[in-house]
């Protein structure tokens, strides 16, 4: 009974979902205002990294690999990885960030949003810095239990640390 049931909502729902949806996509290209640029934002819980601004390209660090997103690009919703974002701005200057991960959603109107927990210029970050915290890393999971959570939890920095050497080529 109610697995029918179940199955009856689950159709009723994506016949509603699919006859919505084009209203939908109209009232986001009308209500954003439709822009024959990207228009990107780039934010963090705390600041914006980039506020609206008209860009030709953004490189992402998607889950399954490094991807790029133009003007009229197709809508799309994609979890980011640790790694480099890339920001191609329309007068030809460049910026490039960190972040361990994240999401990006692109919108049918052009425009673009990119949420982190974490974000950092590429040109502010101090390489030894990252080197020390990153030896302080290695001997507390040396230290841990293989299986602890302390263990686990070192594991998942090294390897964003790691990420981030990569990214500046250079060794830690």
């Amino acid at each position: 009974m109610l697995a029918k049931s179940a199955a009856t909502l689950s159709r009723a729902t994506s016949r509603a979902f699919h006859t919505a949806r084009p209203a939908l996509a109209a009232a986001a290209d009308a209500g954003a205002g439709a822009s024959s640029e990207l228009r990107l934002t780039f934010a963090l819980p705390h600041k914006s990294l980039v506020a609206g601004k008209e860009v030709k390209r953004v490189t992402l660090p998607g889950r399954d690999g490094v991807f790029g997103v133009e003007k009229n690009s197709p809508p799309a919703i994609a979890e980011l990885g640790p790694g480099l974002i890339r920001v191609d701005f329309i007068d030809n200057t460049s910026e490039e960030f960190f972040v361990p991960g994240g999401f990006s959603f692109k919108h049918p109107n052009n425009t673009m949003d990119v949420s982190a927990v974490e974000g950092v210029k590429l040109d502010m970050i101090d390489v030894d810095a990252l080197r020390s915290a990153n030896a302080e890393l290695v001997k507390k999971r040396d230290a841990a239990t293989p299986g602890s959570k302390e263990h686990a939890e070192a594991k998942v920095a090294l390897e964003m640390y790691r990420t981030l050497a990569q990214t500046l080529k250079v060794t830690v």
